[in-house]
């Protein structure tokens, strides 16, 4: 949380230009902890586990509220181009698409940017996704998580929508936050 692990990058900070600032794994410019946990090929598995527990721990808290869930649906935009939304909730008439993704909170702003960017990336999927589900009511939502386990007030309305209560909102939160973290810490401990 403090980014003090020692990198490349924190151990050259006011030394002179000669200190080694790349990466000892993909050989980037810059050995980060934001540059590791969200970008370096070298933990790219460690990043997949990460996110697909991230969506199951989310999964299964909905699977008691009796939606019915679709996990990476391969959906076809009209210029023929695959998409795999992370998660398609749907109950009734009503579907949420849901992308998740953990970013390092490099600005005040970066998990809203990343709802924001998720939200945009599948909307024009309306059509196969009405088709996938056979509702009309469709709602796009980014489902930022912060790697430092920083919670995104946006996701709260995720979890409103899907019908949690208040303390079980809490209860997600909490959790989620907390396996964003920890897992982060995992994917600097491999690298």
């Amino acid at each position: 949380r403090m980014n003090v692990y020692p990198t490349r990058e924190f151990l050259a900070r006011g030394r002179k230009d000669n200190q080694l600032k790349s990466c000892r794994h993909c050989g980037a410019d810059n050995e980060s902890c934001s540059r590791i946990i969200g970008y370096c090929p070298a933990v790219q598995d460690a990043r997949i586990k990460r996110h697909n527990y991230l969506c199951e721990l989310l999964a299964n808290e909905e699977k008691k509220k009796e939606w019915v869930i679709f996990q990476e649906p391969l959906l076809r935009d009209d210029n023929n181009e695959l998409y795999k939304p992370d998660l398609v909730f749907f109950k009734g008439d009503q579907a949420l698409v849901v992308d998740i993704t953990v970013r390092y909170e490099s600005k005040p702003t970066s998990l809203a940017d990343a709802a924001t960017e998720k939200v945009k990336k599948y909307q024009h999927l309306r059509n196969q996704v009405q088709e996938l589900t056979n509702t009309t009511n469709i709602k796009f939502m980014g489902f930022p998580l912060g790697a430092h386990g920083k919670w995104y007030q946006g996701d709260y309305e995720l979890l409103t929508d899907l019908g949690l209560s208040s303390s079980q909102r809490e209860k997600v939160a909490c959790c989620l936050s907390n396996r964003a973290l920890f897992t982060s810490m995992d994917i600097i401990h491999i690298f």
